[in-house]
């Protein structure tokens, strides 16, 4: 009988597919004629800055992107000092990409209520498909 303990499987980075995620949410910008720029690397709270041509001022966006769902998300940017911060949630699908990206895009007050935080966590929880199914594809929001 052997006594070796069994290998943890090593967990993929993160990294490309949040990357990901913001370049197919930035090329959706351009296509769809908004001005878009990504945000520095680690720049707090938001990923890309978005606005009409004529606008004077830039949205914040926050860009959360899953394989598969849930998403992982901060509570923080649930509170009531980012309640009005647009969010894209990006369902990216497996690395075959024989599905086509799905894009979620909501305030965070509107789905604020639907963060799951399970007991032991305390500053992260999770956003299930579930709650955010109707923000689909609702980038008129963008333009509001």
């Amino acid at each position: 009988m052997s006594n070796q303990k069994p290998q943890k499987k090593k967990r993929k980075s993160g990294i490309p597919t949040g990357n990901a995620g913001e370049y197919f949410v930035m090329g959706e910008l351009l296509r769809r004629g908004f001005d878009a720029q990504l945000a520095d690397r680690n720049t707090k709270d938001y990923d890309i800055l978005v606005g009409q041509p004529t606008d004077t001022v830039l949205k914040k966006l926050q860009v959360k992107t899953v394989r598969s769902a849930p998403w992982y998300v901060k509570l923080a940017s649930y509170s009531d000092a980012l309640a009005d911060q647009l969010t894209i949630f990006v369902l990216l699908g497996d690395e075959k990409a024989q599905k086509p990206v799905r894009y979620f895009i909501t305030k965070n007050s509107e789905v604020a209520s639907h963060v799951h935080r399970p007991n032991d966590w305390r500053q992260n929880g999770f956003m299930p498909l579930t709650a955010i199914k109707e923000y689909e594809d609702r980038w008129e929001i963008l333009a509001e």
